[in-house]
């Protein structure tokens, strides 16, 4: 019961984590939209004194408060696939799409540490999986390997297959770091009956699945 309690507090603090991180990035859409509003009030009034309109300004404007309506949907839709992910214990899963919502979901992580996360050649391989629990993984994996890295630099994420496993990759490209995981990394992939280990040979953090396709 212990073991469980402790499980579900480390899921909770996790997706708190993700929900405060996603609310900053709504209220950022939210300043930039009020701010390009504040603009559009300001050249109606210069209108309504007879000063001429400036049709590509107004453009710009509205092309501002587009993009980042569409930021806004997209930061929603990512945040609501999260919520979704925990309607199945376990169901089969392509792990290139979750590793690139997982990314999404940590970007803002990376950009407050001044580094950048990318994906790369990704195989087509899927795994049965807790999909919750495997964002949670990689959120993990991330943060751990942010701490480990310097400014400006790349973490990037690819996924192998083999005969009978799948392998998500975790790299930072010329950089020379030597990425870990600790205790509680290998206990949640253990729970999800994989493996997180470093490849001593090149530095980087493998991620581990029994492949199904």
């Amino acid at each position: 019961m212990e073991s469980s309690s402790m499980d579900n507090h480390e899921s909770l603090r996790f997706f708190g984590k993700v929900s405060a991180s996603v609310s900053h990035e709504i209220k950022n859409v939210f300043a930039v939209i009020n701010e390009s509003a504040g603009l559009l009030g300001d050249l109606s009034l210069m209108a309504e004194k007879g000063m001429p309109m400036d049709p590509e300004r107004m453009k710009k404007v509205a092309t501002s408060i587009q993009g980042q309506v569409q930021r806004g949907d997209c930061i929603i839709k990512n945040m609501n696939k999260l919520a979704h992910s925990t309607d199945e214990a376990a169901l089969e899963v392509d792990l290139t799409q979750v590793v690139e919502l997982a990314v999404a979901l940590s970007t803002r992580m990376a950009d407050m540490k001044q580094m950048r996360l990318s994906v790369g050649e990704c195989a087509p391989a899927k795994v049965v999986v807790s999909p919750f629990k495997l964002i949670q993984l990689l959120h993990g994996a991330t943060s751990l390997a942010l701490d480990k890295m310097s400014s400006q630099a790349t973490l990037a994420f690819s996924v192998a297959e083999g005969d009978d496993k799948a392998t998500i990759i975790l790299s930072v490209p010329g950089q020379g770091i030597n990425l870990t995981c600790d205790e509680a990394l290998e206990a949640l992939a253990a729970d999800m009956d994989a493996t997180a280990c470093s490849n001593k040979l090149d530095g980087t953090l493998e991620l581990s699945f029994k492949r199904t396709v």
